[in-house]
């Protein structure tokens, strides 16, 4: 389980990889979406990158209920410390994802053959 401060290093890290920006200029109060115009897109990159990393699943929510970068911390800490405290659908570390009975894959379309229809005769 990362400390705190290991965990800020990592979310400050994923945070400016994906904002092209120096992790040291990501401070406690920063605000991503009014210092750096961070739109959805960028949101939802920041939160898979942190899923992918920290190997927890996080809610939308959570990503868009964190007021600046020390608050996204905490939640972050708060949903490794305590998975009772996990935001509805939110799967810590260690979940087992069944891939023994993959989805059928549907057969591709058949063929259709398309044929033109004669001009007419004559003039038009």
């Amino acid at each position: 389980m990362p400390t705190r401060e290991e965990l800020a290093v990592t979310v400050r890290a994923v945070i400016s990889d994906v904002l092209g920006t120096d992790p040291d200029e990501l401070r406690e109060r920063t605000s991503l979406a009014e210092d750096y115009g961070v739109d959805s897109l960028e949101l939802m990159e920041i939160g898979a990158r942190l899923e992918r990393t920290l190997r927890l699943r996080i809610d939308p929510d959570d990503l868009v209920s964190a007021r600046d970068v020390g608050h996204a911390i905490d939640l972050l800490r708060a949903r490794l410390d305590d998975p009772a405290t996990a935001a509805p659908g939110s799967r810590l570390h260690g979940a087992v994802i069944d891939l023994s009975a993959p989805a059928p894959v549907p057969a591709p379309p058949a063929a259709v053959a398309v044929t033109a229809a004669p001009a007419p005769e004559g003039p038009a």
